[in-house]
């Protein structure tokens, strides 16, 4: 019997670094919605949709901090990326996906898990909504 190659994804040392993880993968996620905010004005309300739910993700990350004792979060604001590629997008997004489901055994809370799952089935709807814009995209050439 052959041996399953290791597992690539990240193993957080605590619910702290795990969640320090998703507040900077959610950071630069946000940097290319900002450039496409500004430069594709048909992409506001789709990025205003995204940021709704990231604010309540922001909300459910503050409550298990509380839940766990962990300092609150300091990140900063982010800053505009230097162009708008959808890829570049799709493969942030993605990073936050993973990045979520990767800090579940990290967490040690049954609630705590419970917020970050609901948080990552909305990242996963989103990444499928980028999925989309990018098939569409490419099929109007």
């Amino acid at each position: 019997m052959a041996l399953a190659p290791p597992a690539l994804g990240a193993d957080y040392a605590s619910a702290d670094e795990a969640l320090a993880a998703i507040e900077g993968l959610e950071a630069e996620v946000e940097r290319f919605l900002l450039r496409l905010e500004r430069t594709a004005a048909s992409s506001r309300p789709l990025v205003a949709s995204f940021r709704r739910d990231r604010d309540r993700h922001r909300s459910h990350r503050a409550r298990v901090r509380r839940r766990l004792g962990l300092p609150s979060s300091e990140t900063a604001a982010a800053s505009e990326a230097p162009d708008a590629a959808l890829p570049a997008l799709r493969e942030a997004q993605s990073a936050l996906v993973y990045a979520h489901a990767e800090a579940l055994p990290a967490l040690g809370d049954a609630v705590s898990v419970s917020l970050l799952l609901e948080d990552m089935v909305d990242l996963a709807r989103h990444l499928t909504v980028i999925d989309l814009w990018i098939e569409s995209e490419a099929a109007r050439g």
